[in-house]
């Protein structure tokens, strides 16, 4: 048995060109058998720490294979692919990498974690990290190739939250056949689709991972991507016309009204927190009517047209059904978010809603198109739509919305959430919602396996005037493994903003971080964490 009893000790003894027991042992495993399929390749890959041009690895063991491969309704072959990646110096864990975008693509396997500014990944630490490509291929050469997977089913459900459970066994069954042990504890980390694979996780899979890290979470992602349309829709109207007489949707506002906007709400906010200091700590407290910075007559200095003044407040509020309900979740006032305006989101958000959520799909090459003339109302309806060949809707397989954790909770798991104020893609206000639909389910005890965090500033998954490099990851493990829950994290500006080493407590919601009045005021041990008003 390979590894049998090793612990997670190297069997890489020799040098050079001469195999070793952990280079032959690897590469045996091709054509392991796995449920639905098999091990296609094993390669022995050496250490690769050297270059920083090249993905950072230590010597482990590549592992490719395929699932459930057949020919879909749309006559397109399809596969559930994975990788894994086994680390000669095992650490007995396993480490899920959630998926990107529509996925389609198979990841390499290293483990990313959460977060900026990461020089080391979950493989280097000694975690065996699978990845998959959620059962389907982007069609190369084709418009809207990555979408095209939505005409299929099943390729649908895989995508959805189908595939963890499959992946996980394979890579559980190559696991075991290689160290010859199970892992011992077990994570899911992703961010975005990933985050939403995250909380699918932890609501449908509850005894499959000890630990999972939720980030940019698009656990509502079918609304989302009805509310990018509805975002389109609103730009388009006050947007200039640009290339072949279609709105720029880029310039929904120029680059005068953006500083406008960005100025009035540093203005009304940044001091919340006791300290200006460029950000918005206090998000609860920054509740703006952005009506009021309508231009008095003869004014033109910071202030806006009443048409833009209406277009910037409909954008922070959200979308709406011509009923008034909304659709998805409104947006905290942050300075970071005027520059997304227009939603650079909106190409795939588009892709997402047309071909692959709403039922039946509507299959374009047009994306922009469908998103400036679709019906919102009516495509709203379509999430929950079925017939006789999606008989499921895309908010069923897609979403992970459910506040419903007793399983994972009596499992012992534990759950990290974490959202950037200044991310346009899914609203931190959106999981601070979740959280409070938990919180409602379970009273105090939701803070025994489930934290939030919003981080101020920061972006999609990172980046952003923003203290977005932090270590939320070793915060999860310490819970997960030595029951000590998480408090306040230390995040760290990076060199692209402009504090480059500022420090800043990332709270557990509902609290925010608030200046003692004394300290350094670049340092995170100056803020404490405080409940709203």
């Amino acid at each position: 048995m390979v590894l049998a009893g090793c612990g997670g000790s190297s069997s890489s003894d020799s040098a050079g060109d001469v195999a070793t027991p952990f280079m032959e042992q690897c590469e045996a495993l091709a054509g392991l058998p796995v449920e639905g399929g098999g091990v296609t390749t094993a390669i022995h890959t050496p250490a690769n720490d050297g270059d920083p041009s090249s993905a950072l690895w230590p010597d482990h063991c590549l592992v490719r294979g395929a699932m459930n491969q057949r020919t879909g309704i749309d006559d397109k072959p399809y596969a559930l692919r994975f990788e894994v990646r086994l680390p000669a110096e095992w650490n007995d864990r396993l480490y899920y990498q959630g998926g990107s975008g529509v996925d389609g693509t198979l990841f390499t396997a290293v483990g990313q974690y959460a977060g900026g500014g990461n020089t080391r990944n979950a493989l280097i630490d000694g975690f065996a990290v699978v990845t998959t490509d959620s059962g389907h291929q982007t069609e190369a050469g084709v418009p809207n190739g990555a979408f095209l997977f939505g005409a299929d089913p099943q390729a649908r459900d895989e995508y959805g939250d189908m595939q963890i459970p499959q992946v996980t066994a394979a890579a559980r069954t190559v696991i075991e056949r290689l160290y010859g042990s199970p892992d011992q504890y077990a994570y899911f980390v992703g961010c975005s689709n990933g985050g939403r694979q995250a909380m699918i996780a932890a609501q449908r899979y509850p005894d499959l991972f000890n630990g999972i890290i939720a980030s940019a979470p698009g656990f509502r992602l079918a609304q989302a991507s009805i509310q990018a349309l509805y975002q389109a829709q609103l730009t388009a109207e006050v947007a200039p016309t640009g290339q072949g007489r279609a709105p720029d949707l880029s310039q929904g506002l120029t680059t005068e009204e953006k500083t406008v906007v960005r100025d009035r709400i540093l203005d009304s906010c940044d001091s919340l927190d006791g300290l200006e200091d460029g950000m918005i700590n206090r998000v609860s407290a920054c509740q703006l009517d952005p009506t009021e910075w309508v231009c008095a007559v003869g004014e033109s200095d910071n202030c806006l047209s009443q048409e833009k003044a209406e277009y910037v407040a409909a954008m922070f509020a959200g979308a709406y059904t011509t009923d008034n309900e909304l659709i998805y979740a409104p947006w905290p006032f942050d300075p970071g978010m005027v520059s997304q305006f227009g939603n650079p989101f909106l190409g795939i958000f588009a892709g997402e809603a047309s071909h692959i959520y709403t039922t039946p799909p509507t299959i374009t090459e047009d994306l922009t198109g469908y998103a400036l003339n679709a019906d919102i109302d009516q495509e709203y309806q379509k999430l929950r739509a079925t017939n006789g060949t999606f008989q499921r809707s895309g908010i069923d397989f897609t979403n992970g919305e459910s506040p419903n954790l007793d399983a994972f909770r009596a499992n012992g798991g534990k759950l990290i959430m974490l959202n950037g104020s200044a991310d346009l893609a899914f609203s931190p206000l959106d999981m601070a919602a979740y959280y409070d639909e938990v919180e409602d389910r379970y009273g105090p005890a939701t803070e025994d396996f489930l934290r939030a965090y919003v981080i101020p500033g920061m972006g999609h998954c990172s980046g952003g005037q923003a203290t977005d490099q932090f270590d939320s990851f070793q915060a999860l493990r310490q819970w997960a493994e030595q029951g000590n829950r998480p408090e306040a994290i230390t995040a760290t500006a990076g060199d692209g903003t402009p504090w480059p080493g500022r420090t800043r407590p990332l709270c557990p919601y509902p609290s925010e971080a608030v200046y003692d009045g004394v300290g350094n005021p670049e340092s995170a041990q100056s803020f404490r964490c405080e409940l709203p008003d």
